[in-house]
C-alpha cells in the first residue's frame, strides 16, 4: 500500500476540520477534495472560436427574424387557455 505523509500543520488542521464538520475521515475528505479538483482539472476548456462563431450565429439570426415572432409567447402555440398541450 503507498502512503502519503503531509508534514504541514495547515493542511492536517484543514483536512480535519472538514472530515469533522462531515463525520468523514480524514483519508476520506482528501479523497473527496482531490477527485474534485481532478474532475474541475480534466473538463476540456471552452473552445474560444467555437463559442465566439455560435454567438455571432445567434445574433445574425435574431436580425433576419421578424421583431413581432421573436415577440410571440411560445406557450400561447404550445398549451391551450386550460394549459393543456394542444
Amino acid at each position: 500500500m503507498a502512503a502519503l505523509n503531509i508534514k504541514n500543520d495547515e493542511a492536517y488542521k484543514l483536512v480535519k476540520e472538514l472530515a469533522d464538520l462531515r463525520g468523514e475521515s480524514m483519508t476520506t475528505v482528501v479523497i473527496e477534495a482531490v477527485r474534485k479538483q481532478l474532475e474541475s482539472e480534466r473538463k476540456p476548456p471552452i473552445d474560444e472560436e467555437r463559442m465566439n462563431y455560435l454567438l455571432d450565429l445567434g445574433r445574425r439570426v435574431r436580425e433576419t427574424v421578424d421583431p413581432e415572432w421573436l415577440a410571440m409567447d411560445a406557450d400561447d402555440f404550445l398549451y391551450d387557455e386550460n394549459g393543456l398541450p394542444k
